[in-house]
């Protein structure tokens, strides 16, 4: 199982009045068999990438690591654009998943140990999943 493939990633917002789900990205893994980092930094990387193509910010980074949900990303300009980086991004991810601040799911079951060894296909669900208090309690 050490052939490339391509997986569909999800991320979801639990909490906000009614939930949100942003489409999917496609991450490109060079084995089936990945740790739950190299997962996580791909998703990061496929993010930053069709951000910049785009030229607007990713939905699914804002709601997996903006600490004000209600805010909205700000589209990226020429002039003053934020600059994306990688592996700071990547940083934040790593940071996130590990204080809990949001759930990796892969086939149903949440990964919160970033070695966590993972064996994939291009049929597994996987998603982020950052659930917030509900409103009035």
């Amino acid at each position: 199982m050490n052939e490339p493939m391509t997986l569909a990633v999800t991320t979801h917002v639990v909490g906000l009045g009614s939930g949100r789900q942003t489409p999917p990205v496609y991450v490109e893994l060079g084995e089936h068999a990945v740790s739950a980092r190299t997962l996580l930094a791909e998703h990061v990387r496929s993010e930053v990438n069709r951000s910049l193509h785009c030229r607007e910010m990713s939905l699914a980074l804002h709601y997996m690591l903006t600490s004000d949900l209600h805010s909205q990303p700000q589209p990226l300009r020429e002039v003053n654009a934020p600059t994306l980086d990688v592996a700071r991004e990547t940083a934040r991810a790593y940071a996130g998943l590990a204080e809990g601040r949001f759930l990796l799911m892969v086939d149903g079951l949440a990964i919160t140990d970033l070695d966590s060894p993972l064996i994939l296909t291009e049929l597994s669900r996987v998603g982020f999943v950052r659930l917030l208090p509900l409103i009035g309690g």
